[in-house]
C-alpha cells in the first residue's frame, strides 16, 4: 500500500538539494580563498571550468541530449555567460580581501536588486512594502561598507558589482528560461569562462602588473602571474570542477523539484556557513556593525521572498478562477 505525499511534502522535496548545493558552493569559496595568495584570479577560474565542461555536458546529454545546445537566441546566451563571468570574478576578488562572512552576506543583497531590475526589464509590479524592504537592504549594505570612517574597502565593492552583475543573469535568465535548459545555459557559461579566463591571462598573465597591486589581496588575486600549480593545487582546481557542476545540479533539481518560494530562503544558510568557515580556517568573525548590516540584508531579502511567493500564489489562484471559454 502506497500513501500519496502531501502538498506540503512534495514542496520540500528541493530542499535537501539546495542545502547541500549551497553547502559545496561554500567549500568552493573556501578553497579559492586559500588559493588566492599564490594563483591569479582567471588561472583558477580558466583551470575550473575547461575541466567542469565534461561533466557540465554530461548533463546536457541527460537533460536531452546535443540538440539542446541549439538556440535561436545565442545574444542573450552571450550576454549572461559575460554577466555570470564578471559576477564571478568579482565575488572572487572579493573574497580574497575581506572576511567570508561578510562577502557573502554582502552578496545576497542580490535578491533585493533582482526585486528592483524586474519593475524596468520585466514589467513586473512591485508594491510599496517591497519597495521599503529593498532600501532597508541597502541600508544594511551602507552598514557593512562603514562609509563613516572615510574609507570604503574597495573588496566590499566588488561585492555590491558581483550582486548587480547576478540580478543582471537572473533577470535575463527569468526571460530565456521557457526555452533554454539550465544544462545548456551552464555549458555556455563554462565556455564564456575558459575563454575570457584565457583571454586576461593572455593579457596580464606574466604579472608584469602586480607591483601595482601594493598590499590590497583583491588587486594582487587580479594581477598575479600564471604558474604551473601543484599537484596538490591542481587537485584542488579539479574539485572546484566538480563542486560547479554538482552545485549547478543541486540547484537547478531544487527549484525543479519546489517552488522558489519554498527553496530561496534556504540560501541564505550560506551566511552562516561562511561564517563558520572564516572562524576555522582564518580566525574571522563578524563585528556587531557587520552583524547588523546583515541582519538588515537578511531580513529584508527573506520578507521580499515571502511578499513575491504571496503574490505569486494570488496570481495563479486568478488564473485558476478564469471563466474557460
Amino acid at each position: 500500500m502506497t500513501i500519496a505525499a502531501t502538498p506540503q511534502a512534495a514542496s520540500m522535496k528541493g530542499v535537501p538539494f539546495v542545502l547541500f548545493g549551497i553547502f559545496v558552493f561554500t567549500i568552493q569559496d573556501v578553497i579559492i580563498k586559500w588559493m588566492s595568495g599564490n594563483y591569479p584570479v582567471h588561472e583558477i577560474v580558466f583551470v575550473r571550468n575547461l575541466v567542469a565542461i565534461l561533466p557540465v555536458m554530461v548533463l546536457v546529454y541527460l537533460e536531452g541530449g546535443w540538440s539542446l545546445l541549439k538556440t535561436r537566441r545565442p545574444w542573450p546566451h552571450v550576454v549572461r555567460a559575460v554577466g555570470m563571468f564578471l559576477s564571478y570574478l568579482s565575488f572572487y576578488l572579493g573574497i580574497a580581501a575581506m572576511p567570508l562572512a561578510d562577502a557573502v552576506a554582502l552578496f545576497f543583497v542580490a535578491p533585493l536588486l533582482i526585486t528592483a531590475l524586474s519593475v524596468p526589464f520585466l514589467g513586473e509590479q512591485v508594491g510599496l512594502r517591497r519597495w521599503i524592504a529593498v532600501i532597508v537592504g541597502l541600508g544594511g549594505v551602507v552598514v557593512m561598507l562603514r562609509p563613516g570612517g572615510g574609507v570604503v574597502e574597495p573588496a566590499g565593492l566588488l561585492m555590491i558589482f558581483s550582486a548587480l552583475s547576478y540580478a543582471v543573469v537572473v533577470i535575463i535568465t527569468r526571460r530565456i528560461a521557457a526555452t533554454e535548459k539550465a544544462s545548456t545555459m551552464a555549458l555556455y557559461a563554462c565556455y564564456a569562462y575558459v575563454l575570457l579566463g584565457g583571454l586576461i591571462g593572455a593579457l596580464i598573465g606574466d604579472g608584469r602588473f602586480l607591483a601595482a597591486a601594493g598590499d590590497h589581496a583583491s588587486l594582487a588575486f587580479m594581477l598575479r602571474a600564471w604558474q604551473m600549480p601543484s599537484l596538490m593545487d591542481f587537485g584542488l582546481m579539479v574539485v572546484l570542477a566538480f563542486i560547479t557542476a554538482i552545485g549547478f545540479y543541486c540547484l537547478s533539481q531544487a527549484y525543479r523539484q519546489s517552488e522558489a518560494s519554498m527553496v530561496a530562503p534556504f540560501e541564505y544558510i550560506a551566511i552562516p556557513l561562511a561564517t563558520l568557515w572564516g572562524y576555522l580556517f582564518w580566525d574571522q568573525l563578524p563585528d556587531r556593525v557587520a552583524l547588523a548590516g546583515m541582519a538588515m540584508i537578511v531580513g529584508s531579502g527573506l520578507y521580499v521572498l515571502k511578499r513575491e511567493a504571496r503574490r505569486g500564489r494570488r496570481v495563479a489562484t486568478a488564473r485558476s478562477l478564469r471563466p474557460k471559454l
